[in-house]
């Protein structure tokens, strides 16, 4: 079964959807500031190059950053940060201050912050960052939107696609709904819900591809079904194509499997040539030879006769 990280689906919804996120979580700044008639400009190489390092194995979910032009007859823009994280981590606040600053250093503008929370620890929201020493002191805030604690009343905004995507990861909180079972039934409700908004045919794929992949069954049989019954809900006559950041994960996927099958025929075959030069010298008996190597009596058995070569 395809397996697609939480960060790649994030980070795909986030920029597919990005004017419905932003009257999602912002919607008066939205509605008055943003000319949604600019195209916004995803600044993922720009990011990564100021991001600070992770800590450890532990590692954030996602994060955006975005040019987004607003209505006034000069060209402003005010870049918008975007954090998505998915477990609690002590040093998150240090983090969002960190990016704050090397955005404003380097790019000297207006920089709108949020901060999406969908780890399943309520003790777990950052709001703020302080620093002290002696008389020096800076606070620091930004915006958070804590998915733990919000119902799916509250999730919901009518005409807004991006309610979907908030639902989907809210149900995906619960281990209750974690059964092949139970995640076949909510997951078909929003894909009804879906259909019953009628939005874009583009959209409704890009968010199709979230409820499938963001929750992972734990049998192939239940994906089939459940893109079955998707295609019947929705008049599709040929499956959903997968989008180009969820393709790129699974070639990036088939690239390390390669990788490693060839580094293991790689060794393989060092190890056989090693045997044959063994061989050629018969000094050494088959049973050392086999331990030399750290492989079985009959491995060498078969580099001997030919039939490995």
């Amino acid at each position: 079964m395809t397996q697609i990280s939480k960060d790649t689906l994030w980070k795909g919804i986030i920029e597919d959807l990005f004017d419905d996120f932003l009257h999602y979580f912002f919607p008066e700044w939205a509605a008055q500031t943003v000319d949604f008639s600019q195209k916004f400009v995803f600044l993922d190489k720009e990011l990564d190059e100021i991001a600070p390092k992770p800590q450890g194995n532990q590692k954030r979910y996602a994060d955006k950053l975005v040019k987004v032009f607003t209505q006034t007859g000069q060209e402003q823009w005010v870049l918008v940060h975007v954090e998505v994280q998915g477990y609690a981590d002590s040093l998150f606040a240090e983090r969002m201050f960190t990016y704050f600053y090397r955005i404003k250093d380097r790019w000297q503008k207006d920089v709108l912050a949020i901060a999406l929370l969908t780890d399943d620890n309520p003790d777990f929201h950052p709001k703020s960052y302080t620093y002290e020493y002696h008389q020096t002191r800076y606070h620091y805030e930004f915006a958070t939107f804590k998915l733990l604690e919000k119902t799916e009343r509250e999730l919901n905004i009518a005409g807004n696609p991006f309610s979907v995507v908030m639902l989907a990861a809210h149900k995906a909180l619960s281990q209750s709904n974690l059964t092949d079972e139970k995640q076949l039934v909510w997951k078909m409700d929003l894909v009804r819900s879906l259909k019953q908004a009628q939005y874009s045919g583009e959209k409704i794929r890009n968010i199709l591809n979230f409820i499938r992949y963001y929750s992972k069954f734990k049998q192939v049989d239940t994906l089939a079904l459940l893109d079955k019954q998707i295609q019947t809900t929705l008049n599709q006559r040929k499956p959903m194509g997968i989008e180009e950041a969820i393709l790129q994960e699974v070639k990036e996927q088939a690239a390390k499997r390669a990788a490693k099958q060839a580094a293991k025929q790689a060794e393989l075959q060092t190890k056989v040539k090693g045997i044959q030069m063994a061989l050629k010298q018969n000094i050494l008996s088959l049973e050392q030879i086999a331990e030399l190597f750290e492989v079985t009596l009959d491995f060498v058995k078969k580099v001997q006769s030919g039939e490995l070569k």
